[in-house]
């Protein structure tokens, strides 16, 4: 193991510096976080077929350095071939702690990466508790976030990691580091890739992840109604929307877990937060906060999500979304709206 505790994290990037995931700022904020409390270092790694600078966003997140692994076979994520790119670099470094979300991405390769290092993993680590260095303590949620499971690593071999993207705080340094920039040309063999890239599906921008979205319309029990939750999703559409909801919908069997927002769900900051027919409870509250603005819409006056609005209407859902509905497609097609 190296003396210099080094942390390598592994960001999920696009193909330019200017679209960076949130996700990926949490986990370099993360990552730095860490390194700041334990004396170590960042390692930012980039996997691609040509080469990348990302120096700014990076240096702006304290990375120290980055290794930029280049060759045909990175063009599109494989976990073949990110894999076979990193594991001799990784053999090398010894890092000290690799992290990465716990998305498709990393649950794809974090394993394979662990079986091939011959070490352990910990996935959706929700809280790592580095009181003692030497022996970090590592959290994650079981039993339906529940409790939290505390892990150790009992051999001196590198720390896998995938982080629930729920806990990422980001927080660029306050004074922008220098990043050194190492690029590696792995030279993968096209025998040891046993599946290829054949196309991409256009995504929905219905389905996209309520962590990334930039408005959402959520819907509690108070808009699922079999006549009512169809119009949520036209309004949705209309306005380029994902939809979201809360736990007793979900436990409804209504709208599927993954678009769960709160406490015990997802924590979301989109620009615009749309809540129909949600109460308010304290555990929902407190994965919409971070939001830009909150238009609530409830029958009730004093439903508690009135509290935390920007924008409240007591009113029936019922009365509010076809007017709602028809009014957007009124100024779409004067060209009020785009």
């Amino acid at each position: 193991m190296a003396e210099t505790r080094e942390i390598w994290v592994l960001p999920e990037l696009e193909s330019s510096a200017e679209e960076i995931s949130k996700l990926t700022l949490g986990l370099l904020s993360e990552a730095k976080d860490i390194a700041e409390r334990v004396g170590g270092t960042v390692t930012a790694l980039v996997l691609s077929d040509q080469s990348q600078d990302y120096s700014d966003v990076f240096g702006e997140y304290g990375v120290a350095r980055a290794y930029v692994f280049i060759d045909p076979a990175l063009e599109y994520f494989s976990v073949e071939a990110y894999a076979a790119a990193l594991l001799e670099k990784a053999r090398e470094d010894q890092p000290w702690l690799f992290i990465m979300g716990d998305t498709t991405v990393g649950r794809e390769i974090a394993p394979r990466l662990a079986a091939l290092l011959e070490t352990g993993l910990i996935s959706k680590c929700a809280r790592i508790d580095l009181t003692l260095p030497e022996g970090p303590v590592f959290f994650r949620p079981i039993y339906g976030d529940q409790l939290y499971q505390e892990i150790v690593f009992q051999a001196e071999r590198p720390m896998l990691v995938t982080m629930d993207p729920r806990v990422l705080n980001i927080a660029p340094v306050s004074r922008k580091s220098k990043v050194i920039t190492t690029v590696i040309e792995p030279k993968l063999s096209p025998e040891t890739i046993k599946t290829r890239h054949l196309d991409f599906l256009q995504a929905d921008f219905q389905t996209v992840d309520v962590t990334e979205a930039d408005t959402i319309v959520s819907a509690g029990m108070g808009a699922i109604a079999d006549d009512l939750l169809p119009l949520v999703e036209e309004l949705a559409g209309l306005i380029e929307g994902t939809v979201g909801t809360t736990r007793p919908v979900v436990d409804e069997g209504k709208i599927s877990k993954e678009r769960m927002i709160g406490q015990t769900g997802k924590v979301v900051s989109p620009e615009v937060y749309l809540a129909m027919g949600i109460s308010g409870a304290t555990h929902h509250i407190g994965g919409i906060q971070e939001s830009g603005k909150i238009v609530s819409i409830n029958r009730d006056p004093r439903a508690a999500i009135f509290q935390n609005s920007d924008v409240g209407i007591a009113a029936d859902i019922k009365d509010v979304l076809p007017v709602l509905i028809d009014k957007i497609k009124q100024a779409r097609k004067d060209g009020r709206i785009l």
